[in-house]
């Protein structure tokens, strides 16, 4: 019978665990109820560069599909290029990278936009398609210019934050996450509390095992001085 009841509890247990990775998948995977379907647009993306090494964006982020025109834009009498990369989670550190690995890494992998600002000239414009969601790392490829820090990180979908790629999916899959282990180690012990009693019931007699219950006055006579 303890036995039997074991089983049971397994089979509940088992059937609980597979009931509920069904539905952490389906919310993880199921849109939020605001989510709305994307219709490409156009976007206006400005960069800034001079003297100072450095880029100045209007802004960080773009959307994902959007057709993005480029307008760069000269403060100085510098060249420069808009180098932006094709693949997120590629970055180059001008610690540990040089600008050589960069162009031989190009071949391979064509930049989204490779735009350049001649000295002397005052701007210069391109268009390219926003990537899917991720940070693109962009930098200047021209003289030394990326070893004296000039790159940065434009996000597609999310605001560049300088650093890595956002993969968080996010607080309600760590929330339904959460659920789904505390109700399974609820579960475990539930099924071995349950299973002890079912144990102590259905336990056989001592007297069914051929001798008889010890008398409470025989318990306290066998007890060592």
């Amino acid at each position: 019978m303890a036995r039997t009841t074991g089983s049971k509890l397994l089979s509940t247990f088992l059937g609980t665990i597979l009931l509920l990775t069904g539905l952490f998948g389906f919310a993880a995977a199921s849109p939020g109820p605001s989510a709305t379907i994307h219709r490409a647009a156009t976007d206006q993306l400005t960069v800034t560069v001079g003297s100072a090494l450095s880029f100045t964006l209007s802004t960080s982020q773009v959307t994902p599909g959007d057709t993005v025109q480029l307008t760069v834009v000269q403060t100085d009498d510098v060249a420069h290029t808009f180098t932006l990369l094709n693949t997120s989670g590629s970055v180059f550190d001008p610690n540990t990278n040089t600008t050589a690995q960069i162009m031989t890494y190009l071949v391979t992998h064509p930049p989204l936009v490779n735009i350049t600002i001649a000295s002397g000239q005052h701007e210069a414009t391109a268009t390219f398609v926003a990537p899917k969601f991720g940070e693109y790392e962009y930098v200047c490829l021209s003289d030394d210019h990326f070893a004296g820090g000039m790159y940065g990180f434009l996000g597609s979908g999310e605001a560049g934050s300088g650093g890595g790629v956002n993969t968080d999916p996010g607080a309600p899959v760590f929330i339904i996450g959460g659920t789904i282990v505390g109700l399974v180690v609820i579960t475990i012990v539930l099924a071995f509390v349950v299973g002890r009693r079912e144990g102590a019931k259905h336990e056989m007699p001592p007297e069914r095992l051929g001798y008889a219950e010890p008398k409470p006055g025989e318990r306290e006579s066998k007890k060592l001085p």
